[in-house]
């Protein structure tokens, strides 16, 4: 029975493209090829962003019924709105429709449940990625296509990369990227009003608001079309990724770099003296290193969420700085429950983490529903398994978190 699943997994993935295989192991959070199956989600349920028909917070994962037939091969989360790709190149949202970023084009409406995006749909999507008001989707072909906020004369820019600050609908391709263009995007990452790529040369692309100094290029100047962020050059990124309104990368010797805004502590160092937008917070407007503790091991994966930031190490430590918790990089506590098996995914959201395993195990730690445990269940910043309590003894093949959120892809 075994080998069946798996033979019918390892049929699901061709099927997804080797593309997106390649795409998954250059995201910053993942370091396994995608694999297909159901899909589950938890957490808060505000603006109907679990995709269940309801906006009740769910404590453990349930199944998004709307899929139920559905072999979904890559889900995102974001700070209101999800996302979902199926196998057959089918690409779904739902959650809060306030700027177009569910890209549902000029009859949009409430998205309870999932919705099958027609724009999308079809052009070989291979990874999602959901930001605060906006949508990046990046292809097979390497191009990257945008919709949602993109900015107000009072607000400043958004995150679509465009030129100018149209709120978009429809998903609209970013010209910077693709074939014609010469520059092929391998990942995507979409912030609070900020957005990063990274391309097949391992370059680093940023654009939208400059506020904080999260773009990386020393000011606070707002950036409308995707911008090569030469200063990374010299680290050759293994990965890139943003949050709310910080960024961060791995360099190739394992070094993490990170900046931004760190009013909750989500850079990993202090920063002191700068003035923005009328206020006094700490922000650091280019990359800097994070110190990590002497003798660390080096860092293979980042993840950035709301609040904070998460680094899994060769050695399969976590460290964790920033969610209104941590001033300094700060090792997860496993000692209570020991993490089985190597860590081969990290997602980031608000206040909580989710790791997973190679052999499908999942395990959160923070606060809130998002930990997918009961409330008689879990426990705030202990590390719990969430396939202890869920799924039967079945793997999960990929996880994602949004700020309030987390959601799984299960083997059928």
């Amino acid at each position: 029975q075994t080998n069946r699943a798996d033979q019918k997994n390892t049929m699901l993935s061709s099927r997804c493209g080797l593309a997106l295989a390649r795409a998954s192991r250059a995201f910053s959070s993942s370091t396994e090829a995608p694999r297909a199956g159901a899909l589950y989600i938890c957490g808060t349920g505000e603006y109907n962003k679990l995709g269940v028909g309801d906006q009740q917070d769910r404590e453990s994962p349930v199944l998004i019924e709307e899929l139920s037939g559905v072999d979904v091969c890559h889900v995102a989360c974001g700070k209101y709105h999800s996302a979902a790709v199926s196998t057959s190149g089918d690409v779904f949202m739902w959650g809060l429709e306030s700027s177009g970023q569910l890209g549902l084009g000029s009859a949009r409406g409430k998205a309870p449940a999932p919705k099958k995006v027609d724009a999308l749909s079809g052009i070989g999507v291979t990874q999602i990625s959901c930001g605060s008001y906006h949508t990046l989707a990046m292809t097979s072909s390497g191009e990257v296509y945008s919709c949602g906020f993109g900015g107000s004369f009072i607000n400043g820019a958004g995150g679509l990369g465009h030129g100018d600050r149209k709120q978009l609908e429809t998903p609209k391709k970013v010209s910077t990227f693709g074939p014609e263009a010469g520059v092929l995007a391998r990942s995507v990452s979409a912030g609070g009003f900020h957005s990063m790529a990274q391309d097949a040369e391992g370059r680093v692309w940023t654009w939208g608001r400059g506020e904080w100094g999260r773009l990386g290029f020393g000011d606070s100047s707002d950036v409308l079309a995707p911008q090569h962020l030469e200063v990374c050059d010299s680290l050759t990124p293994t990965g890139a990724i943003v949050g709310e309104a910080h960024s961060a990368c791995v360099s190739s010797d394992g070094r993490v770099y990170t900046w931004g805004r760190n009013e909750h502590w989500q850079l990993g160092y202090e920063v002191v003296g700068l003035l923005n937008s009328g206020q006094s917070f700490d922000s650091q407007a280019e990359p800097a290193e994070v110190p990590l503790a002497d003798g660390s091991a080096r860092a293979k994966l980042v993840s950035c969420g709301e609040l904070g930031t998460a680094v899994l190490l060769e050695d399969e430590s976590v460290l964790l700085w920033g969610m209104r918790r941590y001033f300094e990089p700060t090792v997860m506590p496993t000692a209570d429950t020991p993490i089985e098996g190597a860590i081969v995914q990290l997602e980031c959201g608000a206040s909580h983490v989710a790791l997973r395993t190679e052999s499908g195990r999942v395990y959160t730690y923070g606060k809130g529903t998002a930990l997918a445990m009961s409330k008689a269940a879990r426990k705030s910043w202990e590390i719990a398994e969430v396939t202890a309590h869920s799924f039967e003894g079945r793997r999960v093949v990929a996880i994602a978190c949004g700020s309030n959120s987390t959601a799984m892809i299960v083997e059928r």
